[in-house]
């Protein structure tokens, strides 16, 4: 996904514009958290660190320069306090032995996990804006045929659809969708 529209980085510069701050905190704490939670720490631990890193955020973000993507800089500034809270519970101690390592190959690099969780982020933030365009039904099928990807049989009968319902469910909003998608100033809101 593109990165934030340059407008919200500007307000946020601002930090007693409350409403900016509260968009900018409604749509990235919920990728912080997530992204945390992805790393392995608990909830808690991941609340934490969502709220470091909007301390850190609000600290320097009249310092971030548009030449590098606010992507990449987030990114930055979240790994820099998960590795920090990993260190501070001696889990790179675990990192050592070769179960652990093991297990570590079969993982998400940091960087995919960073992506998918963006993506995610951003794509329930824009169907969340269209919600109130789309009839119930119709987002309901879209949302657990896309989003919680339950079998089309299952949808079918949960909701009293036939297959074909289902489909054009989704094309309808897959539509909505990238229209709002296309319409994103750089990439968000």
């Amino acid at each position: 996904m593109p990165d934030t529209r340059a407008s919200l980085l500007s307000k946020i510069r601002d930090l007693d514009d409350e409403n900016s701050w509260e968009e900018f905190d409604s749509v990235y704490r919920p990728l912080l958290v997530g992204y945390a939670r992805q790393r392995g720490l608990n909830e808690t631990e991941a609340d934490d660190i969502a709220q470091q890193c909007m301390i850190a955020i609000a600290a320097s973000i009249n310092d971030f320069q548009r030449r590098v993507s606010f992507r990449g800089w987030l990114r930055g500034i979240i790994d820099n306090k998960v590795k920090d809270q990993l260190r501070k519970h001696r889990r790179e101690e675990l990192a050592r032995t070769r179960d652990f390592e093991r297990e570590q190959d079969t993982e998400d690099d940091p960087v995919l996990m960073w992506e998918r969780q963006w993506n995610r982020t951003h794509l329930l933030y824009c169907l969340n804006q269209i919600r109130g365009e789309i009839a119930p039904v119709t987002y309901q099928a879209f949302y657990l045929y896309v989003i919680e990807e339950k079998p089309i049989s299952d949808i079918c009968k949960q909701l009293g659809m036939r297959a074909n319902q289902v489909y054009v469910a989704k094309s309808r909003v897959l539509k909505r969708l990238k229209s709002r998608w296309d319409n994103l100033e750089d990439g968000l809101v």
